[in-house]
This record gives C-alpha cells, sequence and structure tokens, in this order.
C-alpha cells in the first residue's frame, strides 16, 4: 500500500546544501603550517643523501676506512698496497706468540711459528678493507659517520699447516705418547702367525689444528694461545683381518725353496732362510708382503761370498807390536738393490728358480771402517799367570803349560782361528758364537776335559786354557764380562777364582766392547805360553781390588772384586765368582 506524505514532509521546503565557511585569519595560519612542514619532513632526508653521497666519495678510494685498527695497530686511510706491509709485519710479530697444547697433566709450551700457526694475511686484509663489511647496507653511512668519532677494530684472521701441526704435536708429547703397534707377522715354529695391532694413545693433531685458530681469534693479539685437549686412543692403521690375511698368504708364498742363479753360480736358498725376510708393510691401511732389504742383502751377499772376484775385507794384523790395517779391496757381490723385489716377483709367479745379477761392490768391513776404530796401541797392561802365582809378561794376558800334548793342539787351534777378530764399539764377542762347535773338520783333536764332574777326554779339550787367558785380558782391560763360567775344580795354571771354562753351546765367554773404539783380539803362543793382547785405545784401566772365600755346602765359593777407572775419573767396581768342588766326582 502507498503511503501519503504527512503535511509537514510534503510541504517542507527545499533548502541548499550546508558549505564550511572559515573565517580568513584561520585559513591564513594553515597556509602558513604547510609552508615549514614540508621542509621539516625533507630535512633528515637530505642530510642522510648528502652523507650518502659523502660516504660514497670517501669510501670509494678503495683504501682502508678512517678511524680502523688491527691487532693495536692503526691502519686508516691506508692505501691497499700499503696496508700490505703493514700485515706482513704483524705476521712475522706474530711467529714469536707462546702456544701451550694443554693435555691433562701435561702442558707442552712452543711458539706459533713451530706449531704452524699463522696470521691470515690475505683474509685479514680483506676483514681491515671491508671493515662494516658485516653491518646492513643502508646503516653503513651512520658507521661511517660514527668514524668520526669511534675508533673500529678489523678482526685478525689465523690459518694452520696441517702438516706441521702434526709434526710438531707428535714431537712436543714426546714419551708421552704412545704410538700405536701395527699389526704384524710372526714366524712360530716356522708357521707365520698374525699379530693384531694395539691401539697407542695420545693427543690428535686434527684436533689441535681445527682448534689453534679459534684460540688464537679468543686472545688478544700475541697473548699466549691455550688450546685444552685430551689425548685419547690412536687405533693402529691396519686391520687385524688384513694381517690374518697376509699370514695364510705368506704360509702359501715362501712353502718352497728358490735357486738363485748368477753369472758366478748357483745357490739354493731354504724356506726357513726365506720365511726369515719377510716383513707385513702397512701404508695408509693397507698390507702388502716384502722381503726386508736389511736382511736378504747380507744374507745373499754371504751365499755368494766365495766366487771368484768376491771384495776383501780390511783386516788388521800386528807387526813390531803395532797394530796395522791391511786395506780392502773392492770386487763382485751378490746381488743388485732389485734383489728382494725379483726374488718375491718369482715366488708370486710360482717360479722356485731367479737369475739376479752381480754387481761391484765395497767390501763390508772398509780401510775408513778400520781407521775410525780407532785401534792403534795394546790396552789392558801386562799380567801374567804362572805356577799359581801373578807376574808379568809382554802386552796382554799370558797363561802357561806343559809343552806338547793333544791339549796344546787345541789351545793353538784355537788361537789360529780366533787371532783378528774385532769387537766393534759396543758389540759383544761370543767364543762360542765366533768359532762354533769344536769339531775334527775344523782341526781339534780329543784332549782331557771335565763334563758331569768327570775327567774325560773329548774334541778340544784343553780349550779352557784360551777362554781363561782372554777371560784375563779383557778383565785388566775394562771390558764388560756379561757371560763366562769358571772350571768346578780349581788348578793352579789359572787365576785362583779369576778364570773361565768352555763347552759348546754353553758354558760360553761373551765379551762386550763398553768402550768407544774397536778391540782388535790379537794371539800368540808358544810351545808352552799363550798370550792374548787387546788392541784398542787406551779408554778405562782395570784391577783386581778384593778377593773373599765363602763355603757352599762342600764347595768353595771365591768372589774377586774389580775396580775400573774410567776417562773422566770415575770408578765403578764389579764382583766375579767361582765355585770349586773338592775334586774329581765330589759336589757341593
Amino acid at each position: 500500500m502507498h503511503e501519503q506524505p504527512t503535511q509537514l514532509e510534503a510541504d517542507a521546503p527545499e533548502l541548499p546544501d550546508p558549505v564550511d565557511v572559515a573565517p580568513a585569519h584561520l585559513a591564513a595560519r594553515g597556509a602558513r603550517r604547510r609552508r615549514w612542514v614540508l621542509p621539516v619532513v625533507l630535512a633528515p632526508v637530505v642530510l642522510f643523501l648528502l652523507a650518502v653521497i659523502a660516504w660514497a666519495v670517501d669510501t670509494s678510494s678503495g683504501g682502508v676506512a678512517r678511524n680502523v685498527s688491527v691487532a693495536g695497530e692503526d691502519v686508516s686511510g691506508l692505501s691497499e698496497s700499503a696496508l700490505r706491509p703493514r700485515l706482513d709485519a704483524l705476521a712475522r710479530d706474530f711467529e714469536d706468540t707462546p702456544v701451550e697444547l694443554v693435555a691433562g697433566e701435561h702442558r707442552y709450551r712452543t711458539v706459533a711459528r713451530d706449531i704452524g700457526l699463522l696470521l691470515d694475511v690475505d683474509r685479514t686484509a680483506r676483514a681491515v678493507l671491508d671493515v662494516d663489511g658485516d653491518t646492513f647496507v643502508l646503516v653503513r653511512p651512520l658507521a661511517w659517520m660514527r668514524s668520526f668519532f669511534d675508533e673500529r677494530h678489523a678482526d685478525v684472521h689465523f690459518r694452520v699447516s696441517g702438516d706441521q701441526v702434526a709434526r710438531a704435536t707428535v714431537a712436543l708429547e714426546g714419551d708421552d705418547r704412545v704410538a700405536p703397534t701395527e699389526p704384524a707377522l710372526e714366524l712360530v715354529d716356522g708357521v707365520f702367525t698374525a699379530v693384531p695391532g694395539v691401539p697407542g694413545r695420545g693427543i690428535d693433531p686434527e684436533e689441535v689444528a681445527a682448534r689453534l685458530p679459534e684460540a688464537a681469534s679468543a686472545v688478544p693479539f700475541g697473548e699466549t694461545v691455550e688450546v685444552v685437549v685430551e689425548p685419547e686412543p690412536i687405533p693402529p692403521q691396519l686391520p687385524d683381518e688384513a694381517a690374518e690375511e697376509a699370514a695364510a698368504r705368506a704360509e702359501s708364498l715362501f712353502a718352497e725353496p728358490i735357486q738363485i742363479r748368477t753369472p758366478a753360480g748357483e745357490r739354493t736358498l731354504d724356506v726357513d732362510q726365506l720365511r726369515s725376510w719377510v716383513r707385513l708393510e702397512t701404508d695408509e691401511g693397507t698390507a702388502r708382503l716384502v722381503l726386508d732389504p736389511e736382511l736378504v742383502a747380507p744374507a745373499l751377499r754371504s751365499a755368494f761370498a766365495d766366487i771368484e772376484g768376491a771384495p776383501v775385507d780390511a783386516r788388521f794384523t800386528v807387526d813390531g807390536g803395532r797394530p796395522v790395517i791391511i786395506p780392502d779391496q773392492p770386487g763382485l757381490v751378490c746381488c743388485a738393490d732389485d734383489a728382494p723385489t725379483r726374488i718375491l716377483e718369482a715366488l708370486e709367479d710360482g717360479v722356485t728358480s731367479v737369475a739376479l745379477d752381480l754387481v761391484e761392490g765395497r767390501a763390508a768391513f772398509t780401510t775408513a771402517d778400520a781407521e775410525a776404530y780407532g785401534i792403534v796401541e795394546p790396552v789392558g797392561g801386562n799380567h801374567a799367570w804362572r805356577d799359581g802365582q801373578p807376574t808379568t809378561a809382554g802386552p796382554g794376558f799370558t797363561t802357561y803349560h806343559a809343552p806338547g800334548g793333544a791339549r796344546v793342539t787345541n789351545i793353538h787351534r784355537i788361537a789360529d782361528l780366533v787371532r783378528g777378530a774385532v769387537i766393534p764399539p759396543g758389540g759383544t764377542f761370543s767364543v762360542n758364537g765366533y768359532v762354533g762347535r769344536r769339531t775334527a773338520e775344523k782341526g781339534f783333536v780329543p784332549a782331557g776335559a771335565i763334563r758331569n764332574g768327570q775327567h774325560v777326554d773329548e774334541i778340544g779339550g784343553g780349550i779352557s786354557q784360551f777362554a781363561t787367558t782372554l777371560f784375563n785380558a779383557a778383565y785388566f782391560a775394562g771390558l764388560d764380562i756379561p757371560e763366562y763360567q769358571a772350571h768346578s775344580e780349581y788348578f793352579s795354571r789359572y787365576p785362583y777364582g779369576r778364570e773361565a771354562t768352555m763347552g759348546y753351546p754353553s758354558p760360553d765367554l761373551k765379551i762386550t766392547n763398553n768402550t768407544p773404539y774397536g778391540v782388535l783380539i790379537w794371539t800368540s803362543y808358544t810351545d808352552s805360553s799363550l798370550t792374548v793382547t787387546l788392541y784398542s785405545t787406551t779408554y778405562a784401566t782395570a784391577e783386581q781390588t778384593g778377593i773373599t772365600e765363602s763355603m757352599s755346602g762342600a764347595c768353595k765359593v771365591v768372589t774377586t772384586t774389580r775396580t775400573r777407572t774410567y776417562p773422566d775419573g770415575r770408578t765403578e767396581q764389579d764382583t766375579f765368582r767361582a765355585r770349586y768342588r773338592p775334586g774329581e766326582g765330589q759336589f757341593c
């Protein structure tokens, strides 16, 4: 339904829209406000733009910014080319910075140079030239403005030489570092057996290398750099399984003798000798079988030592009571340096014969070697023993015996065999090792001896007189005598309590050369005496300074005391014992 308007609504007159009319003074004030608001708003923008322009102009040169230092060194405004020498100088100064590795209770001290910690000049230069590089780009002009008032510090960067860190770490630890034992091969009753590896313990050089730059950055430049690490197990490079596989392969590979063929003849090397040369070589976790050149070379040389034209070693003789060197002679030796490789390759190919080359070689003991031994004079004084009493004779030590008889034949024979033997400095001479078993083939004959308390005849009987004479020559020369045994009965032809007997393989007589010079053993004899003279350079002097007796059951124990005087005036005493039965067939 349509409604009609009310009278009021229908008859109301139409009015115009309202219009805002401001007074004139208010309009003028608004105009003025609009004129100064715009400059206020634009002023910071203008200033920022000006700062950006000034920053851009100031930093466009490419050199070091204003008010910048590095490691306490002011480098402000330097050109890039001028900055490098300054950083090189800082790097040299840093080389002497103390460095300490702290591992448990141990402190290892060194300097940056020696452990391979270096100032990284290139990275440090970039940090100096881009000192605000970490700042948001729009804020950099503000940072530049602050540089007029505040100093900025560029970071110093460091680097390491990994190889040098590794070498230095191992050297610093020294005996504190326990190196791992690699798995190995061992011959047990002629059979190859794998020996497991054993871990070591020490500082990990890689960990040290990783921590050094950070540790250097954490302290003021030039102050002690401290790295705290914990020793840890060092595993062997080679797993035990690899050694077990190598043992099985070696067992198969070295199962047959091999024939060595040369232009001078042939020799067959037995399995035991071949196996004694085998070593397990490890390289970065891999293993391979090798023949040890240090063992192969002398063995081959010895096997072909009798070939025509072989080298002749330098040797000594005595002329007019003075030692004289007979020069060496070079000659042909077996074999070339590639002999171990060629033998192994032949065995790997299943071949049991290999041709090797003879080469020119020098003597094993040269004239120069002999001269270096300093064998120039008799040592040990002039001592002798005759009819149960000490006496004197020529240089060395002399004992006496009745002329003629089988025992004298044996005394002379062993004296001939030993004459000219040389004990190198630090070396040990074994009579049994040098002479071997006394046999008829070597010129020995049956003569009186003592075995199991009974007097019997056996080949080589009587050579104990030689042993006693050599023993006493070494005694008064001040040499060590690590192995000896006195007779079980006392005979007046020997010094009481100061003598030695011989058997094979024992008792043996061993003499150790505890001097820095070689010792020449020189023997001489008459039909009724034997003399052993030792030639060297006088080092220690010795004398018997005491003798005591005690009883052990029915046996008498005699102890002699020797006093040695060394070149520095130091004296030292040692003792020697003999235990004598009352007579043949009687025991303690």
